[in-house]
């Protein structure tokens, strides 16, 4: 299947692949030879290469090593060597998720997306502009209503929100709901390797990082294997439940983390 890649972790490919393969792989080069006659034409039987003297043509050619062709053969490495590569085929995940073990490196075909709450929080989510706005029309409005001021975001809010949405540095959260099956994957993915839509029906590859059972909640912003928040501010919300309409700022139970490596379709 010829596939569109719309997400490479195309650094940690790279170590997989030179780890499975004893090292890195710059390029790859091709050499093909032929025999013409002297009169131009190809040589393909020994009456046509009497009409003339024959010479060989030899044509070679070089391809670089892309992300697609290491995850091509990383693909294939890990299927030929499952042990080595920890490699897990899913069939039933209900069934191969129940045991499954981190390190695992795995291929699900899910629904994926991003959460709300998480794209609200990404840099282009309308947070920051919102509290740009707000600061720009506090002035003017405070003329016309002192109190105007009341029941928006303090300063001191305002910069804490600033500041954690320039601490994700582009990093969202994404989450793959499986056709048929309780569980669900969730992985972190840096925007800089997103080359397209990601939303939608899609293919992911990863290693899993981390597994919590039915009726654990996560918070999303806090998920274990995920840096959009301290360890120590991670630990802090993983204690806490979702209050009643607060259920989708978690992830609940079964449901797997995994350190994302391609998403495709």
């Amino acid at each position: 299947m010829l596939k569109r890649f719309l997400y490479i972790d195309s650094a940690t490919l790279t170590d997989y692949v030179s780890a499975l393969e004893g090292g890195i792989r710059e390029s790859l080069e091709r050499t093909s030879s032929s025999e013409r006659n002297a009169q131009g034409g190809l040589k393909v039987s020994a009456i046509e290469a009497s009409a003339g003297r024959t010479r060989g043509v030899e044509e070679s050619v070089s391809f670089s090593d892309t992300p697609q062709a290491r995850f091509e053969r990383l693909m294939g490495l890990a299927k030929s060597e499952p042990e080595m590569a920890g490699w897990v085929d899913v069939a039933n995940p209900d069934v191969d998720f129940s045991d499954i073990g981190v390190g695992a490196l795995i291929e699900v075909e899910c629904d994926i997306y991003i959460p709300e709450i998480v794209k609200a929080l990404m840099p282009d989510g309308g947070v920051v502009d919102a509290l740009d706005k707000i600061e720009a029309l506090l002035p003017f409005a405070s003329i016309f209503d002192p109190d105007a001021a009341q029941g928006l975001p303090s300063v001191h809010e305002r910069e804490a929100a600033r500041a954690f949405v320039g601490a994700l540095g582009g990093k969202a959260l994404v989450v793959g709901d499986l056709d048929g099956s309780v569980w669900r994957v969730a992985g972190q993915i840096d925007s800089v390797n997103v080359a397209g839509d990601i939303e939608g029906p899609v293919r992911v590859v990863g290693k899993v990082a981390n597994r919590w059972q039915r009726g654990q909640w996560k918070p999303l912003l806090a998920l274990p294997g995920s840096s959009l928040v301290s360890r120590e501010r991670r630990r802090a919300l993983e204690r806490t439940k979702p209050k009643s309409g607060d259920e989708d700022q978690y992830l609940e139970g079964p449901a797997l983390m995994l350190d994302v490596l391609a998403i495709y379709r």
